[in-house]
Formats: C-alpha cells, structure tokens, sequence
C-alpha cells in the first residue's frame, strides 16, 4: 500500500528551472529528493501517463471513450474522439495552443451547444458531433482515423504541431475549414469584446473505444482523486473509487493516486510567479505533512511523480530510507535530468 501524488508541471526544462526555483525555501522537497530513490525516464503528456497508470498502455490512448464515461455516459462500442473547443493564436509565425475550460472565464453551456450546432453539418461527414462537459465536445467517429495526436496539455502555451498520420491531410483540411466556420460565429465577436479569447478551433484527439473493463482487484489502487477530466474516466473503468482533490493529506486513505495539477497552467505559460506560488502552497500543505507521516509511520510508502516537457522523475520513499538521516536533501533547482 501507498501514497502516491503525481505533479504534472513541476519540472521546468533545465536552466529554466534553476533560474525560477534557486531561492525559494521547500525544506520536505528537498528532503524528500535527498532520501528517495529517483529513477527518470523519457517526457510524455500527462493523459497518456494517466492511461498507463491504469493499465493502457497504447500509443494513442483512448480518452475520448474514457472521458465520456466518467461524465456519466457509456461510450458504448462506439468510436470517439474528442473535438475540444480551443482559440490557436499565432503570434511572431508561432502557432499556439490555448484550451478553455468551463466556468465565468471559459465556456459556458450555451456556447458550447451554439458551437455544437454550428459545426455538426461540417463534420457530418466523420461523424457526429456531440457536446460534453462546458469546455468538451466529442465526435462518434465513422470510421478509426489514421491519426497521430497529442493531448492539449502537451501544446497549449507551445508550438502547436499538426496532427499526422496517413489521414492528417483530411483532418488539417476539416480543421481549416472549422476556423473558418468558427470565424463568422457572433458569440466569438462577444467573447471579443468582453475581452475572452474567441474559441476559433477545434482541438481533434484521444481517438479509439472503450477497452475491455479491466478486474479492479488486480489493480494497485484503491481510491484516485483529483481534478482531471479523465481521471473519473478511468477510476470508472477500473471501477475503483474517485473524488476531488482534498485539501489536505489527512482526508485521503493509504492506497490512492492523487493528481494535484496546480502546477500545469502556470508552466504551460512559464508564469514563474504564479508557478512558485503554487508550489510553496504544495510544500505548506502536502509535502510537509507527508514527510511527517512517513517518519512517523503513518504512511509505509509515499511515490512521487514530477512530469515535465524534458522528462520525468519517479521519486519512492519507504519507511526505512525516511530514517536514513545521512542522506542529504537535494534541492529541486540542482536536479539533473538523465531520463
């Protein structure tokens, strides 16, 4: 059994990242860097580290399918894609990425289903368009594309790559001719003027179906909590457990995943201020309680997993290293990336 909290946007690439963290004061980081035992492998977008956490270990996961079942609708034998609403900005020749999310400052239900009834006669031709959560959309494809895609999370705030595969030239030309639909839509001229980025694209990934449900019994986990939209996804899939991030570390039980995503937006967008404030309050309300716990006894095993653009940190502490008080902390600026 054991603790295991994943922080997507805490490595910043190299330099980066000592510039922005060498003064800042994270003694259980640190101490927690200096007793675990760290082993680093190559970058990938969170999504696709989430579905191989739970066992899907694909290429091009499905999280179209995922998604839908964690909001409550079962994808079926159906396949899916997701088909984001988004605002792509090019800026000194550079193409990016920006995803909004729902509430005051992102889309609202109406919007999406104004989107979704624009659109729906485009893409009638690969399937059928069908709005999800405020902020998600999803095609019932007719057929499996040939597609090479990445998650948003892998893009946004950077140079926006055009998806690939034997079926990229088909789905660039849909994606044109969606901006050009998305153009003329008076609630973007609103969204202007009220000074929101107008929602000028669409964002095609995680294509596939639903896998074959997987035995929960077998699984490592028995409670995941956190924010992402495709976490419940697959918590449902494995039909394990699943709540929003709690506040602190006392109301989640041994045995859970726990994804604090705090750090992502600001990374995506290189806003150190906001990046180290976010982590001073990960230091305050988990990492030190969490040190705590583990000398303590409390916890037998805490796992951390640190994802960024350059790679991947998979930090284990057990028990017995908690006592081994000749290792050193490790600051986090002076890591060095060898995945």
């Amino acid at each position: 059994m054991q603790t295991h909290l994943v922080l997507p946007g805490l490595l910043w690439p190299g330099k980066a990242l000592r510039d922005t963290a060498f003064d800042l004061d994270l003694p259980a980081l640190s101490w927690l860097l200096g007793r675990g035992q760290q082993a680093w492998q190559p970058p990938q977008p969170l999504e696709h580290w989430l579905c191989g956490a739970f066992g899907i270990d694909q290429p091009q996961p499905p999280a179209a399918a995922l998604r839908l079942l964690g909001e409550g609708i079962d994808p079926g034998e159906e396949l899916w894609l997701c088909a984001d609403p988004a605002c792509l900005k090019v800026e000194q020749k550079r193409m990016t990425l920006q995803v909004e999310a729902a509430g005051d400052a992102g889309i609202s239900a109406d919007e999406m289903q104004q989107i979704v009834a624009t659109l729906a006669p485009l893409l009638a031709e690969v399937g059928e368009l069908h709005a999800g959560e405020p902020g998600r959309a999803y095609l019932k494809l007719r057929q499996l594309p040939q597609l090479m895609t990445l998650p948003p999370s892998a893009v946004a705030g950077n140079a926006n790559p055009l998806p690939g595969g034997e079926d990229a030239a088909l789905w660039r030309r849909i994606g044109n001719e969606v901006q050009m639909r998305l153009h003329t839509l008076p609630l973007n001229a609103q969204r202007e003027a009220a000074g929101r980025p107008a929602l000028n694209s669409l964002w095609f990934w995680g294509a596939g179906r639903l896998p074959p449900r997987a035995d929960s019994a077998a699984f490592f986990y028995q409670n995941v909590a956190g924010n992402h939209p495709l976490l419940n996804g697959l918590a449902a899939w494995r039909g394990i457990a699943h709540s929003a991030a709690p506040t602190t570390p006392d109301a989640l039980p041994q045995g859970s995943l726990l994804l604090l995503d705090t750090l992502q937006a600001a990374t995506q967008q290189l806003d150190a201020l906001a990046w180290r404030a976010a982590l001073l309050d990960i230091e305050r309300d988990w990492l030190q309680p969490l040190r705590q716990s583990l000398r303590a006894g409390r916890i037998n095993r805490l796992r951390l997993t640190a994802l960024g653009d350059e790679a991947i940190l998979d930090l284990t502490l057990t028990r017995g290293a908690a006592l081994k008080f000749w290792r050193r902390p490790q600051s986090l600026h002076a890591l060095s990336y060898a995945p």
